[in-house]
């Protein structure tokens, strides 16, 4: 939904109201300039919704198996109706002592199991339950049970849902840094076409200030809202506290431009330098997405009840860290709680003394978003390149 309304927004700006089409064109350094911007949006609208429509589909993928493996509904198999399933021959498999044995009055059979390394039968206990129970659950329920919980250890589900959450991870965390690169270059462009339109059009001086003023603060705060600078390690200035303000520029020049002052190369000249500052900063915030995106290895912080918590295996953006809006799974209980599935599974026999427990896949992250990710902020920078030169 909100893929398909940002659509709407950038081709009703592209392709409906384009400028030059109802009047005048503007200038070529402004023209620019907004073309570079508006081009720069739909190419991140289009890798946004991408990925968020991936993640969305993996994601359903991990709840079905999440839904079907762990928690497997109880539906039998064909198999497992033929193993259950009784005929008339029964009876001939049955020993004797259960054919002929009263119930309640008789003493119950004992059972034996075979010695591995004398060969001899051992008895192992008094059957409280027919020989066929016995052997139907050992066959149908081979499969269940699983490890005690303990001070230490993780509930499986945790660990099963963290190994899931691999697959699509890094698809919603770049998805959402494109929706705030989509906007930031989105709102830059409808500044400088809102300001074209008041100048050649309606042929207004004050009304293209106020309006690239609204939207310049609206560009600011959702910059500030979604970025928190590194304390260290970053390369660049901190361009999204300028960028905001670059169509205060244009807006200057196509004052001067529209303007009753006699052309005089003085004029001509602050045109022109304020253009270049305008494409100057726009080059170099280009460079700042870029360093803002890019992902690092960060030691983990301890967990906090209702702060945003991720693992360290997730080489995640700083800038971003607080804006991930991503549910991961903790590595380890609260102290004092424990699992009731798990002690429910470990509960149905000895088997849970000897099953390990259930980790999640030791992989790598998959960094293939960030490969996309980082080809559309490079082609960023070349647009900027190819039409300042």
């Amino acid at each position: 939904t909100v893929g398909t309304i940002c659509f709407v927004l950038n081709f009703q700006t592209i392709m409906a109201g384009r400028l030059g089409v109802h009047g005048p064109a503007p200038p070529g350094w402004l023209m620019g300039m907004y073309w570079t911007n508006i081009c720069s949006a739909l190419m991140f609208l289009v890798t946004f919704t991408w990925m968020a429509m991936h993640s969305g589909a993996r994601a359903n993928a991990g709840a079905a198996y999440m839904l079907t493996r762990n928690v497997r509904l109880p539906i039998p198999t064909p198999k497992m109706l033929d193993e259950a399933r009784m005929t008339g021959n029964e009876f001939e498999k049955q020993r004797v002592l259960d054919v002929f044995r009263i119930p309640f009055i008789a003493p119950a059979p004992k059972d034996s199991v075979e010695d591995p390394e004398s060969g001899q039968r051992v008895q192992t206990g008094e059957r409280r339950m027919p020989r066929w129970y016995h052997d139907e659950v050992s066959e149908l329920r081979k499969d269940e049970g699983g490890a005690a919980p303990s001070a230490t250890s993780n509930p499986e589900h945790f660990e099963l849902y963290r190994g899931l959450q691999e697959e699509w991870w890094c698809y919603d965390v770049y998805a959402r840094i494109g929706i705030l690169f989509f906007f930031s270059h989105w709102l830059a462009a409808i500044s400088l076409f809102s300001m074209c339109h008041v100048f050649t059009e309606l042929r207004c001086l004050w009304p293209a200030w106020t309006v690239v003023g609204i939207f310049s603060t609206a560009h600011y705060n959702i910059l500030q809202l979604d970025i928190v600078a590194p304390k260290e390690g970053s390369r660049m200035p901190p361009m999204e506290k300028v960028v905001p303000f670059a169509p205060f520029l244009a807006v200057a020049g196509m004052t001067i431009d529209y303007s009753v002052l006699d052309p005089h190369p003085f004029w001509q000249g602050c045109i022109y330098g304020l253009g270049w500052l305008g494409y100057i900063i726009y080059f170099l915030w280009a460079l700042r997405m870029f360093d803002l995106a890019s992902p690092k290895f960060e030691e983990e912080r301890p967990e906090v009840p209702g702060q945003a918590w991720t693992p360290a295996e997730w080489p995640l953006p700083p800038a971003f860290r607080n804006a991930v809006y991503l549910i991961s799974a903790p590595k380890r209980l609260e102290p004092g709680q424990t699992c009731l599935l798990q002690e429910m599974k470990a509960a149905k026999g000895e088997k849970g003394k000897t099953v390990p427990q259930k980790r999640a896949r030791d992989v790598q992250p998959a960094m293939l978003p960030w490969k996309l990710f980082r080809g559309a902020l490079i082609t960023t920078c070349s647009m900027w390149v190819l039409i300042m030169f």
